[in-house]
């Protein structure tokens, strides 16, 4: 009885912890350092209110773009009638310069998740919020018949890097240009698929799964300008699969390299091809679903974290407990995200989903 009463202790100590903070990735809400330039009108007060509300819209504009499919993001560019300050938590301003002409300000904006949910839906735009798992990415140039991975002269690596936005939904990781990886694997042996090569550089970085973009560029001296041929794939348990880029990103590229241009619009396809895997469509809008979550709560540091992240993915108005016996407890939800949507939330916990042969919609979660 005594363990039985310290777990619905705990237990209920997570549930007001969560009620709290109800969602999670807070970080995802919180767009640093958005620049603001001003002419110098003499009133410095109207000047800093001024700055404020652009750099709030500015990352507003920012975080919808992070966290909205395209399509949502048109949408959400319609709406005119609303009060962005409404939706900030706190800002900063990290520096302000003043001159004779000019006036501007860096300012970081933190905003508040409940509030910018309740504002999306109240407009009808879905919000599906799931941070990927750490895709390692091998970024390939080729260039006159020459690869570049880890190499220092490997711009494609450097063009793809300032592209990515580290408060995104999809999480990228970008092994250091080095003497040591380049000891680890080349080019050559991704290209050819060696297995064994991939999987070792995998696990000395603790990944899963990795993300090659490969990039050739050459010259066509009949044409007198730059082509290029890009291809994505998506490297997991030992499989290869095309990620579908858009076909803007086959350029034409004149008599210059716009590796640079290539490169935002390839890190804004993968993007979107995050967001189209938990995309849940239209049809499930309004179907929610009841399930049986099973947590074993004989290790209490892992069961703690994991009632965490139940709370996390499913709101504290979609959980509830069903059950508390010794060995785990049971966690009734209603959500309308089918299994392999949740399992994708899961991933970057290390986590996923198994369900139980015996009883319809019980599901125990285990390391993935």
């Amino acid at each position: 009885i005594l363990k039985i009463l310290k777990k619905l202790f705990c237990t209920i100590f997570i549930f007001f912890i969560n009620i709290a903070n109800t969602f999670a990735n807070e970080e995802i809400y919180y767009i640093p350092s958005n620049e603001v330039y001003l002419e110098n009108t003499g009133n410095v007060l109207e000047l800093r209110e001024s700055a404020k509300l652009i750099s709030f819209q500015k990352a507003l504009n920012i975080l919808a773009k992070n966290i909205l499919d395209p399509e949502d993001f048109l949408r959400f560019g319609q709406i005119s009638d609303y009060n962005v300050t409404n939706l900030i938590s706190d800002y900063k301003v990290e520096s302000e310069k003043i001159s004779d002409i000019n006036y501007s300000a860096v300012i970081s904006v933190n905003f508040n998740e409940l509030k910018v949910r309740e504002f999306l839906n109240k407009n009808e735009i879905k919000l599906n919020i799931f941070v990927s798992e750490s895709y390692l990415i091998f970024p390939i140039y080729k260039k006159f018949n020459t690869f570049y991975l880890w190499d220092k002269d490997n711009f494609w690596y450097d063009s793809l890097l300032a592209e990515y936005d580290q408060q995104s939904l999809l999480k990228l990781f970008f092994p250091k240009k080095s003497h040591i990886n380049r000891l680890k694997i080349s080019a050559e042996q991704i290209i050819s698929k060696d297995l064994d090569k991939i999987n070792k550089f995998l696990a000395f970085y603790n990944k899963k799964k990795a993300i090659i973009i490969f990039l050739e560029e050459s010259f066509e001296m009949r044409e007198n300008a730059f082509k290029s041929d890009l291809r994505a794939t998506l490297y997991s348990a030992n499989e290869f699969s095309i990620i579908q880029l858009s076909d803007d990103n086959h350029l034409s590229e004149g008599t210059t390299s716009q590796i640079e241009l290539i490169a935002k619009l390839v890190v804004n396809d993968l993007q979107n091809w995050w967001k189209n895997r938990i995309d849940l469509g239209d049809d499930n809008d309004n179907n929610q679903d009841l399930i049986l979550i099973s947590v074993d709560t004989e290790d209490f540091k892992k069961s703690f974290l994991i009632e965490q992240i139940i709370y996390e993915i499913f709101g504290v108005n979609n959980t509830k407990i069903k059950e508390i016996a010794e060995q785990n407890t049971i966690y009734e939800i209603k959500t309308n995200l089918n299994i392999s949507h949740i399992n994708l939330g899961l991933e970057s916990k290390n986590l996923k989903l198994i369900e139980n042969n015996n009883e319809k919609n019980l599901f125990k979660i285990e390391n993935y």
